[in-house]
Order: structure tokens, then sequence, then C-alpha cells
């Protein structure tokens, strides 16, 4: 009864979906992974070796740490407008330093300030979709959220191809997308009553517990090896002959794939949140095992785009379904607590690969990528979580 009358009196489920969705493509899509598609151009006009660009790449994922320790207070504080507004603002002025860089330097604290745009982005929705979204929708619209990201890097794609060369016109580009949607995503949150949630004493013991050490576990190795992909996919393709307009298409059909997983809220509600978080990590270590395989066959790696793009948004949104299980009390801050882990093992990896390259190449990094990725079958949701 409770929850048919919450239906009847929420906004529109298209009202949180389409500016969340919007959002996330921005800051994750554009913002955050924007740097690997256009790395090739920056690295060769700026003169950037592949170590010091996994080091700037690693950059990125430090201040999405620092912002996911701070999202949570600003959140509570302020209300999901303030923060969103913050993300989306972080976003617009990092690319902007990324597209007047005359530096590592500079392109690196452009990559920083862009990067802590996603870690302030995603927990609000967290709250957002518990509060405002019956329970029976949630995994679909959390789902269509998370791929957000496979809307941004799908239409960075195209920009980059256009652009060409000129790299710096593509980031601006970018920039004026962060500034509309922006103001979208502001406009059409909901006000701040009702989304904080109970208050809850947030200590270490509360996000590092035996429920939650095999959400935080899986965490960190999706992000070992999935950043490889994010980071050095297209300079990959290009290394092996593969010309960079191609492996651009080939990166904007992984982005186009990471649209499917708006469907996956439909499977985990058929098969369960843990036999669906197991099939999409299966997928993502493949995805990785076909590309570091074949890294100078078109038709292969086309393959693998589309099987990363997909399982790479299914396992994030799986991520998201489970820890609304395992942090229940707060959302918002359980998600903080798996973006987190995910960063720490993105810092590592790009960093790690960008020192690897010049000793074994990209095929054997990307084999160790999806390795990290497998081991994430043995963790898993819990056999109740749904």
């Amino acid at each position: 009864m409770a929850e048919a009358l919450r239906e009847r009196t929420t906004p529109p489920i298209s009202r949180i979906v389409l500016p969340g969705t919007a959002m996330i493509a921005v800051t994750f899509g554009l913002a955050r992974y924007g740097y690997g598609l256009l790395l090739p151009d920056m690295q060769s006009h700026l003169r950037i070796s592949a170590d010091v660009a996994g080091l700037i790449s690693s950059s990125a994922y430090l201040a999405y740490l620092a912002a996911n320790f701070l999202v949570v207070w600003l959140t509570v504080r302020l209300g999901p407008r303030w923060t969103l507004g913050a993300a989306a603002g972080l976003a617009a002025a990092g690319m902007t330093v990324i597209a007047v860089a005359d530096g590592p330097m500079l392109l690196a604290t452009g990559v920083m300030v862009a990067g802590a745009a996603a870690g302030l982005a995603f927990p609000p929705y967290a709250d957002i979709v518990d509060a405002e979204v019956p329970r029976v929708r949630r995994a679909l619209a959390w789902s269509t959220i998370s791929s957000g990201t496979g809307w941004g890097v799908a239409l960075a794609g195209p920009i980059a191809v256009v652009a060409g060369q000129n790299w710096r016109v593509a980031w601006l580009v970018f920039v004026a997308l962060a500034i509309g949607v922006g103001f979208l995503a502001v406009l059409r949150t909901p006000s701040r009553r009702g989304i904080a949630g109970p208050s809850v004493k947030l200590n270490w013991s509360w996000f590092v517990c035996p429920r939650s050490g095999p959400l935080l576990a899986s965490a960190v190795l999706v992000g070992l090896g999935s950043s490889v992909w994010w980071s050095f996919s297209v300079d990959a393709m290009r290394e092996a002959g593969i010309a960079t307009t191609w492996a651009r298409i080939v990166y904007a059909v992984c982005g186009a794939a990471s649209l499917l997983a708006s469907l996956s809220g439909s499977v985990f509600t058929r098969l369960g949140l843990r036999a669906g978080y197991r099939i999409g990590v299966v997928l993502l270590a493949v995805a990785l095992l076909l590309l570091g395989a074949g890294t100078g066959q078109l038709a292969l790696v086309v393959i693998a785009a589309v099987l990363f793009g997909a399982s790479y948004a299914a396992v994030v949104a799986a991520q998201g379904l489970w820890s609304a299980e395992v942090f229940a009390e707060r959302p918002s801050a359980g998600l903080a607590a798996i973006n987190t882990a995910l960063t720490i093992g993105t810092i590592i990896g790009p960093a790690t690969a960008g020192l690897l390259v010049g000793q074994v190449g990209y095929p054997v990094v990307l084999l160790a990528a999806a390795a990290c990725c497998a081991l994430g079958l043995t963790c898993a949701p819990a056999r109740q979580a749904a």
C-alpha cells in the first residue's frame, strides 16, 4: 500500500532518469574518459610519453577519489542540487583547462579537475533513486542512469572523429555540453527535502565490514582491469596499425554498446543480481582478452568494444544495486564507498600499465587487465540480493 501510494505521489521517473543519464554521460563519458579517446593527438602535440600519460590518467582518479570523500558531506549538508551543480562546474572548468593546455603540467591539472566532477555526480543519484523511485522500478532506473557513461562515450567518438587532430576543439565542444547538461540536471533534481535519508554514523567499520568486503574487493578488481581499456585502448590500436580515426570509431562503438546495459535491470530482475553480475564480469574479461589477442585486427577489436561497453556498464549497474543492499541506511555513502574502491584500482591500473607498456607491450598489459577482471568472479552479491 505504501509503495503504491509512493508511486502515485513521486515525480515521473523520466524527471530523474533522463537528467541523471545526461549528467553521467558528461562527467564520465566526456570529462573522465575523453582523455583516453583524445590521448594519441595530445601525446603527439604535447610530447608526452606513455609513462607520463599513464601518470596523468591516474591523477584524474586521485581527484575522483578525493571527490568521493567529499560528496557524502556535500549531499547531506547542501543537498543533491548543489552537489550536481558543483560536478557540472568542475567538468566544464577542467575540460576548459585541458583545451588550452600547452604542456604536461597544465594538462594534468585539467584532467584532475575534470576527474573530480565524476566523483561528485554519481553518488547523489543513489539517494535520489532510493527516495523518488518505487522499488519495483529501481533496477531499471539505476541501470539506465549507469548507462550514461555509454551515451557520453558514444557521443564523444564522433565529435573526436570530426575534430580530427584538432583535439582542442573537441574539448571545447565537451565544455559546452557540460554547461548545458549541468543546468538541466540542477533544474530537474528534486529538492533537498526527503533526499538526504536517515542520519547514520559513518565510520570506518560502517564502510568496511564482512558484508561489504566482497563488494569493495570487486570494485578494486574491476577498476584495475577496466581502467587500462579507458586509458590506452585507442593508443594500443593505433600502435598495432589501426588508423587513429578507426580506433576512435571503435571507442565510440564501445560507448554505444554501453547503452545495452540499460536493459540489464530486466536481466537482474529475472536471473538475480548474483548471476547478472557474474555474466557481466566474464564478458568484461573476455573483451580485454580479445583486445589483447587481436589488437591490430579491426573485426576483433570491434567485437571486443561491444562486449566491453555492454558488460562494463552492466557491472557498474550491478555494483550500484548491490551497494544499495549493503548500505541501505545511506545509499549515497555506500556508492561513494564502492566508487572509492573502484578508484583505488583505477589509480593503480593506468600508472602500472604505462610503466609496463614499454617493457612488455600493450597485448600483455591487456591480458593482465583481463585477468584482474576475471578475479572479480571470486566476489559476488549474496544469493538473496536482487
